[in-house]
């Protein structure tokens, strides 16, 4: 959990696919559903840019 932890610190759009990754790099035996699991623990969670789903489009009129 610390490595995850300063890991999400160096690089916050890291997902659990991808820090994975990083952990068997650095010798760790885990799998993505463990790190997933921990980094819901962790409260962490990758930063990028979501959908705006609820976002009107142009040329639509609100009802």
């Amino acid at each position: 959990m610390k490595l995850i932890d300063r890991q999400y610190l160096a690089t916050p759009f890291y997902g659990s696919r991808k820090m994975a990754v990083w952990l068997k790099g650095q010798g760790k035996k885990v799998n993505r559903k463990r790190v997933r699991r921990l980094m819901e623990l962790l409260g962490i969670r990758a930063i990028y840019r979501r959908p705006r789903t609820s976002q009107p489009g142009k040329g639509h009129k609100r009802l």
